[in-house]
């Protein structure tokens, strides 16, 4: 039986969804962490995955966005077994389609510059996150926490700044694959290549996660408790005092 892209695409999200719900929800800890946080935190997580194998396999995410231009088809269409919700099966079609009618550097064999981007947020984004959720579970450390989820995000958040900013320059280069052209057009606002638009998610869920992890670590909202925190840096009475000096005072 076979599926068609979009189906299979959703379900992967689905599952996705599943699994970082069930661990939310038999590991309290993370409960600490506020719910759209964890749950982009570990999406990262899982585009970190897809990025690791298109960095692997990316001649086959060449052959594959070809026949896509070649039959004018979209992966979301076309119809798939089940091993596709496998995350190295999965990640050749949707980078195929996103390299087909987004970013075509991502079907260039000729240089290296999409391997960059995608294995610089695999590891400074994807490993980042995993090893924070790690410690967040084993050590409960939450200044280390808080150290591995804000240098992922903040990676994040400059590979998406410089990535979407390249990517505004080539479409202006008359040389390059992703020249605006009749041929491959960017129409206003790239409404013609729609699903650049995703590339907005990485720019501000970065931000909001940053914003709202200060915000619970820092200026101690009802998410943890103050003595945690104290304990987390084992501070000493000194600091303690000068802790309060600034009116942060733990919960009663």
């Amino acid at each position: 039986m076979k599926f068609t892209g979009i189906s299979i695409a959703i379900t992967n999200l689905l599952i996705f969804y599943k699994i970082s719900l069930v661990l939310r929800e038999n590991v309290l800890i993370l409960q600490e962490i506020n719910n759209i946080s964890y749950y982009w935190l570990m999406f990262t997580i899982l585009v970190g995955i897809w990025e690791f194998y298109y960095v692997k396999s990316k001649n086959i995410v060449n052959n594959l966005s070809k026949n896509l231009l070649l039959n004018n088809d979209h992966v979301w269409f076309l119809k798939y077994s089940l091993k596709y919700l496998l995350p190295w099966n999965f990640s050749n079609i949707f980078y195929a389609e996103y390299a087909a009618y987004a970013d075509r550097e991502y079907m260039y064999l000729q240089d290296n510059w999409s391997k960059v981007i995608e294995g610089s947020h695999a590891v400074c984004c994807g490993l980042l996150s995993l090893i924070g959720i790690i410690f967040k579970i084993f050590h409960q450390n939450d200044i280390i926490n808080l150290i591995f989820f804000s240098m992922a995000m903040g990676c994040q958040f400059m590979n998406s700044i410089l990535y979407m900013y390249q990517y505004y320059i080539q479409t202006k280069l008359t040389n390059n694959i992703n020249y605006n052209s009749d041929v491959f057009p960017c129409g206003k606002f790239l409404i013609k290549r729609p699903f650049m638009y995703i590339n907005i998610f990485w720019t501000i869920m970065p931000i909001y996660v940053v914003y709202k992890l200060i915000k619970s670590y820092y200026f101690v909202s009802d998410v943890i408790p103050y003595h945690k925190i104290l304990n987390s840096i084992n501070y000493s009475t000194k600091n303690y005092n000068f802790i309060k000096f600034f009116k942060l005072y733990p919960h009663n």
